[in-house]
């Protein structure tokens, strides 16, 4: 067995939670590139109504877990289960909620839409929780938004650099994502991603204290598996189409013309966007999230985070 192999269980969510929000359209690999591109489009209800707040509840259900480190989310499920009852548990909750900033502009609902999607979606799960290291709940947190893992199918450990924009207008969304992401992708440990790095493996948390250990040594310089870490994206571009509705024809496989137009177009846009800034050579898993409206998310979000 593959020392790494117990990695897979840590993640949280399934890709049919995610379903419940989004049909995920237009899965493609960009010619000349490594990214593997794919839609989410926000699902309608039974009533022809955009699932927005759904979502941003199932979001802020998600902010313990993202919040908290896996030893301590292990810890307090025991101690509930000792005493009875989901204090513990409610506790991660409470902490986890004033995390967040207070801020109409905050992009931290776009972070966690990132987390929910690679965990669920990918089974890529964090690997460092960066939110309790803020020294200030009203500022952002530094460095990339999100830090996940994988094994690769080679052998040894692939990090997921996480970046997310959550714009009204896409073109500036891509623009705004590709140029954050880019120097972490680029650097060789000694500039942008370099307090990062050291971040991960000071603070690695998986829950389980043998597979911590083991992953640590991918981040340690002078260790052998360092050798084996392979360093990706993984990117989320969130922004406001006006005509949302629903993607598919009558038959509900065939995707609209129109909607297969635009998302051949954004497509087109990311591809443009990593070649220009040679990164065509790092394996970049993209989120594109055509969403009737940003503004309505992120309101919702934070409406139950208790910001007003």
């Amino acid at each position: 067995m593959n020392q790494l192999d117990t990695l897979d269980i840590v993640a949280a969510g399934t890709p049919e939670q995610t379903r419940s929000f989004f049909h995920v359209i237009g899965e493609l690999n960009i010619p000349n590139t490594r990214v593997n591109y794919r839609v989410h489009w926000l699902t309608l209800d039974g009533n022809g109504r955009d699932r927005t707040v759904a979502l941003a509840q199932h979001l802020y259900f998600k902010i313990a877990d993202y919040c908290t480190p896996r030893s301590r989310i292990l810890e307090a499920r025991a101690r509930d289960e000792r005493e009875g009852g989901n204090v513990q548990m409610m506790m991660l909750q409470e902490e986890a909620r004033r995390l967040f900033i207070d801020s109409d502009a905050s992009g931290e609902g776009g972070e966690l839409l990132l987390y929910f999607l690679l965990e669920a979606e990918l089974n890529l799960p964090q690997v460092l929780c960066k939110m309790p290291l803020k020294t200030n709940a009203k500022m952002p947190i530094h460095g990339v938004d999100g830090v996940h893992a994988g094994v690769r199918a080679g052998g040894g450990l692939a990090v997921y650099w996480g970046e997310s924009k959550l714009y009204t207008d896409v073109q500036a969304a891509l623009t705004e994502c590709f140029s954050s992401i880019t120097p972490f992708l680029l650097d060789d440990g000694s500039g942008a991603a370099h307090r990062d790095l050291v971040l991960v493996r000071e603070g690695l948390d998986t829950g389980d204290r043998e597979l911590t250990l083991r992953l640590v040594q991918y981040f340690t310089d002078d260790a052998p598996e360092r050798s084996k870490l392979e360093v990706r994206g993984a990117c989320l571009v969130g922004f406001t189409h006006d005509p949302h509705g629903y993607p598919f024809e009558e038959d509900e496989v065939t995707m609209l013309a129109e909607v297969e137009e635009r998302v051949s177009a954004w497509a087109k846009s990311v591809g443009s966007r990593v070649l220009n800034r040679k990164i065509e050579d790092f394996e970049i898993e993209f989120f594109c999230i055509p969403l009737p409206s940003v503004r309505k998310l992120r309101t919702a979000f934070n409406d139950l985070l208790g910001h007003k």
